[in-house]
């Protein structure tokens, strides 16, 4: 991050609109004051009570976005309490509050993407496992089948015997069999259907995972182009009133 040495006047200027980032807003403890009257003084501590209370809710905003960015185990933004403003970088309340905001949803996108990419993980798993089943049941009608071919040699060695029902036995066997033929050949169409399936959801991994890379360094491209518009505007010399607010 480079270091933007500013002025202690013009930091005393702008300390009471300003926020570090990545600390909360910061006031001039030492600002001096004219001796009010009772209203005033009643008028001024509501200000600071007031401001105080900003402050704190914009401590807890960067508290509670450290939780999501170590959740996706991302560093935390260091929250610092110092009155020396030369070696820190300025930003006002609401590029600040946008600036949580866009990390917030930089972080909301992310967990959609990974949810995504899980839930296709976990199809795929389900899908290798369903091929493994159906291999496991044409491993089974196949020994099936080596069961009926070993009946149907017994039968035969006993046609003299029993000819008419060995025949018929024989005819029911055939029958048995071209249905295992068919079922075998259903179980090979499923299973040359699944590693499809399985082919088009790891294309799909891929395509999301260059999507994840591409927000990725638009997002980086942003936010170097947002560093220079800050940078051009800390370097310009205020000629207004509204240039000095």
């Amino acid at each position: 991050m480079t270091r933007y040495k500013v002025q202690e006047e013009c930091a005393m200027t702008e300390a009471t609109q300003s926020t570090l980032l990545p600390t909360s807003t910061s006031f001039d403890s030492a600002r001096e004051t004219m001796p009010p009257a009772a209203p005033k003084v009643q008028e001024s501590s509501q200000l600071s009570n007031r401001l105080m209370i900003e402050k704190q809710q914009e401590e807890a905003e960067w508290e509670t976005m450290n939780v999501l960015l170590i959740r996706h185990g991302l560093r935390p933004l260091c929250l610092v309490k110092r009155t020396e403003l030369k070696d820190l970088i300025i930003f006002d309340k609401q590029s600040s509050q946008r600036m949580r905001q866009n990390l917030r949803m930089l972080v909301e996108e992310t967990e959609r993407q990974q949810s995504m990419i899980q839930e296709l993980i976990e199809t795929n798993q389900q899908l290798k496992n369903e091929l493994q089943l159906e291999k496991s049941r044409a491993a089974h009608e196949e020994q099936r089948a080596n069961d009926l071919e070993q009946i149907m040699e017994s039968v035969k060695c006993k046609i003299g015997e029993l000819e008419d029902e060995s025949l018929n036995r024989i005819c029911q066997q055939q029958n048995k069999m071209k249905d295992l033929q068919r079922e075998h050949r259903t179980l090979q169409s499923k299973c040359q259907h699944y590693k499809k399936k399985q082919m088009e959801q790891q294309q799909t991994i891929a395509s999301l995972q260059k999507d994840v890379c591409r927000l990725t360094k638009e997002e980086e491209e942003r936010i170097i182009t947002q560093n220079r518009v800050f940078a051009y505007l800390c370097k310009r010399v205020p000629h207004t009133v509204l240039d000095r607010q």
